[in-house]
């Protein structure tokens, strides 16, 4: 009986101190959130996100057709095994002004591009597809950033907003772009 306590005991010690951390893959994964709210704005300052309707418990837009694909770097060689893409939604900044928001979860990996593609006649006044780009660095000790923003090929500047607190699958740093429509 003696031996067979110590042999479990054993196997426990070497279970969880056997392999370090960095070694470990599983010990090394974590969850990161790709948040961008966007004030899409007219010539005249006016907020075009302001008053397109959405579902106010889930905070989804309606009657908006939405893809979002994950581009790849090469050293991957192929689409996360674990993300979750949340409908773009609304979020409302400190000043209570409506900004259209996109989310998704990768597990492991900080993918460096997240390509949206978007059809929203009410922001855009057409049916036609535009694509959103964010850029997304890896930063040592699990951090990352969001570097870069696209609409259709054009660049806009991106700012730290803060952080999301954890609710509903949704958390972490929150980037924020304005982008003034012609």
């Amino acid at each position: 009986m003696k031996k067979i306590i110590l042999l479990c005991l054993s196997m426990f010690l070497v279970t969880f101190y056997g392999c370090k951390e960095e070694e470990d893959p599983i010990l090394r994964s974590y969850y990161y959130y790709y948040n961008i709210a966007i004030a899409f704005e007219n010539q005249s300052g006016e907020n075009l996100v302001e008053g397109i309707p959405y579902d106010e418990s889930s905070n989804s837009i309606l009657n908006t057709e939405y893809k979002q694909t994950i581009s790849v770097a090469p050293e991957f060689g192929s689409k996360p095994h674990h993300y979750t893409v949340n409908e773009p939604g609304i979020w409302k900044d400190e000043n209570g002004e409506e900004n259209f928001f996109f989310t998704a979860t990768m597990y492991s990996y900080v993918y460096p591009m997240v390509t949206q593609k978007l059809v929203c006649p009410y922001i855009f006044g057409d049916n036609n597809e535009h694509i959103l780009v964010s850029y997304w660095e890896d930063l040592p000790d699990y951090k990352y950033k969001c570097t870069g923003f696209t609409l259709d090929g054009k660049e806009y500047p991106i700012v730290k907003e803060g952080v999301l607190e954890y609710k509903d699958g949704i958390g972490g740093d929150l980037y924020k772009v304005k982008i003034v429509l012609e």
